[in-house]
């Protein structure tokens, strides 16, 4: 094997590695790699694993007591994960245990070649979870027919797990688990897993300290498992022997069908020769009569030609008399259809631009109302100014006496001012959180569309349904949306006039309490200034409650559009659907053809059979009457000798 020495050299130098001669003198026997007893670093691991992938020559691997360490392990059973030559595998005495057993694991599920695996030596059992990996991917393996795990510490849960792979395996002819310590539940545990295993014939137990009597009920299930064995080996020989002589008399009907066949085409050359012979005798009659017939059957093609030509040019004219009245009927069917469409295209705009009208004029109504309360207020503010203006006047005289009561004013002032701005942010809070509560709402709405749009890609019937209950919620929504806006209005206009009503009645009674002109001055004075906060603040809320009217018409427009959209998909997709399904139809026509072809061919072989069959039965009928026969003769020629010998014992009596 040059090639593959070839290709360790290259590796070597790509991953700067250093080649080794026992290696070398591996690759170069022929399908076998024998690599016992010699110390491999990793890098020669993954070497040896990427030709292992590569080659389609190997066909046995050694790697006994080598010590191999975790990482070169598993690049060497990467590699056989990929090889499809690899009959043998040898692991012996390289102490595999927890990591490494996963790679056999996940070797054992992709390779479909190995049928002899030994693993003696290691330490498999020392890890139960990574066992039982290793069971699993044993348990589905359908190549391998012989297992060694002799001296792997495998203990009563590898057992266990063991014998669920053995109830599942239907390939491991042999399997050596000697000098372990599975005791008696392991025993037991592979004496049920023997019950529904029928193809295991040899089990090695020595040294696990099973008792006696479980053994001995292994050995029987086994021998029961060889019988069986047997008995599927001799069916399997029989049925071998029957579709060679089926063969046999397929090919004998077949040469006696082409005997026939000859015999047939000499027959046909004597008759074709025969046939021509007399042919050209009655060809010299026929051209005398084809020269006289001739000139008759001119006249008669003219004739013939213009009868057609005429019939023609009548088909012709009743076919484009059919065609117009049938082009009448559609266009005046078309016309119609695109009457009834135009009507109900202009019913739903009508519909929608009342609808749209509607909306437009109740929120013209709303802000309408809104700007009239604004108007009062600032009515009252402007009162409220010119009040302040008479109350300057006073103020020149009433300085010197203010001094006093300024501190507790600007305490009060204080107060009052945390108490607004705490009720400010409360409301900007509750604003914020039915915001947020629209966007979830608004974005869960969205989730359940596009479901109901992947649900509505499966059945055509069902994507009607879910649309107009998509548009149902749609409006549904657009009514819970319109109502929130109107709650929240009303909210807001209650909010408004309760602080309204509690500013006027925090005025009077400063008013009562101080008798002092700067006091009141300065009350109205922060009362005007709150007033004209809450208006702007207002304006600006009704301002957002429009941009968030719209957005939500824009939002309904464009889920309207995606609805659209989705039923353009689903009609296009069940388009395609429906051209597959006819694609589909024509090859099931197609393939009911070939097997009716295929039911008639063997109808025509079970009628060969009978009749071979019934043959065999006649057969067997005539040796009966031969055995028969054969049996009556003796029976005869037995009385005759009994009479013979008994008149030949007569005489030689008498005298007696």
């Amino acid at each position: 094997m040059p090639e593959l020495n070839d290709l360790y050299k290259q590796l070597c130098k790509k991953y700067k590695i250093e080649e080794q001669a026992c290696v070398q003198e591996a690759l170069a026997k022929d399908a076998i790699l024998d690599l016992s007893n010699q110390t491999l670093d990793v890098g020669t691991c993954a070497v040896l694993g990427k030709i292992m992938q590569i080659s389609h020559v190997i066909s046995k691997v050694s790697f006994e007591d080598c010590l191999l360490k975790e990482d070169g392990i598993k690049s060497i059973l990467l590699g056989l994960c990929g090889n499809s030559t690899v009959k043998t595998l040898s692991l012996k005495g390289n102490s595999i245990q927890s990591s490494s057993t996963h790679a056999l694991a996940k070797m054992l599920r992709h390779n479909t070649t190995i049928v002899r695996l030994s693993l003696e030596w290691n330490n498999l059992g020392l890890c139960p979870g990574s066992f039982s990996s290793f069971c699993e991917a044993l348990g589905s393996n359908s190549t391998l027919q012989y297992l060694d795990l002799r001296s792997n510490q495998l203990g009563v849960d590898c057992a266990t797990h063991l014998a669920r792979a053995m109830a599942r395996n239907c390939s491991i002819l042999t399997l050596d688990v000697r000098w372990n310590s599975m005791s008696t539940a392991g025993g037991k545990a592979l004496l049920e897993s023997l019950h529904h295993n029928k193809t295991l014939s040899k089990l090695n137990l020595i040294g696990n300290n099973i008792p006696n009597e479980v053994v001995a009920a292994i050995d029987a299930q086994l021998v029961q498992n060889s019988r069986s064995a047997i008995m599927v080996k001799e069916y399997t020989s029989r049925t071998d022997m029957l579709k060679q002589q089926l063969e046999d008399h397929e090919k004998s009907s077949a040469q006696q069908i082409e005997q026939l066949e000859h015999t047939l085409a000499q027959t046909d050359l004597a008759l074709n020769k025969t046939i021509k012979e007399s042919m050209f005798q009655t060809g010299k009659l026929e051209e005398e009569l084809r020269s006289k017939s001739l000139e008759l059957e001119a006249l008669e093609a003219k004739y013939e030609l213009i009868n057609s030509a005429l019939r023609l040019s009548q088909e012709r004219v009743s076919v484009l008399e059919a065609r117009n009245k049938f082009l009448e009927e559609d266009l005046h069917k078309c016309q119609e259809a695109a009457l009834l469409q135009t009507k109900n295209d202009k019913e739903i705009l009508d519909h929608a631009r009342s609808e749209h009208n509607q909306e437009v004029r109740s929120l013209q109504k709303t802000i309408a109302q809104l700007e009239s309360q604004v108007g009062d207020l600032e009515f009252k503010c402007a009162n409220k100014k010119e009040q302040i203006f008479d109350f300057k006047e006073t103020i020149c005289s009433l300085q010197s006496e203010v001094k006093g009561t300024r501190m507790e004013c600007d305490d009060m002032l204080a107060t009052e001012v945390g108490k607004h701005k705490e009720s400010i942010r409360n409301i900007e809070q509750q604003h914020n959180a039915e915001v947020q509560r629209m966007k979830n709402e608004h974005q869960q709405l969205e989730a359940e569309l596009r479901d109901k749009l992947s649900n509505s890609e499966t059945v055509r019937s069902e994507t009607h349904a879910e649309v107009a209950s998509l548009r149902l919620q749609i409006s549904a929504e657009r009514s819970s949306a319109q109502a929130q806006l109107f709650s929240l209005k009303q909210q807001l206009k209650a909010e408004h006039s309760a602080m309204v009503k509690g500013l006027e009645e925090r005025l009077h009674a400063m008013e009562e309490s101080c008798n002092d002109a700067e006091e009141r001055l300065r009350v109205q004075v922060a009362s005007n200034s709150a007033l004209t906060a809450t208006n702007a603040k207002l304006n600006t809320r009704i301002h957002t409650l429009n941009n968030d009217i719209t957005e939500l018409n824009a939002s309904v427009e464009d889920k309207e559009a995606e609805v659209k959209a989705a039923e353009k998909r689903v009609r296009s997709e069940f388009t395609a659907q429906l051209g597959e399904l006819q694609k589909e139809r024509e090859e099931t026509t197609k393939l009911n053809s070939v097997i009716l072809n295929l039911r008639r061919t063997n109808s025509e072989l079970e009628h060969e059979c009978e009749v071979l069959k019934r043959q065999i039965k006649m057969k067997e009928e005539e040796l009966q009457k031969l055995r028969e026969d054969e049996a009556h003769r003796v029976g005869m020629l037995h009385s005759a000798f009994v009479s013979y010998f008994n008149t030949s014992l007569g005489p030689a009596t008498n005298p007696r």
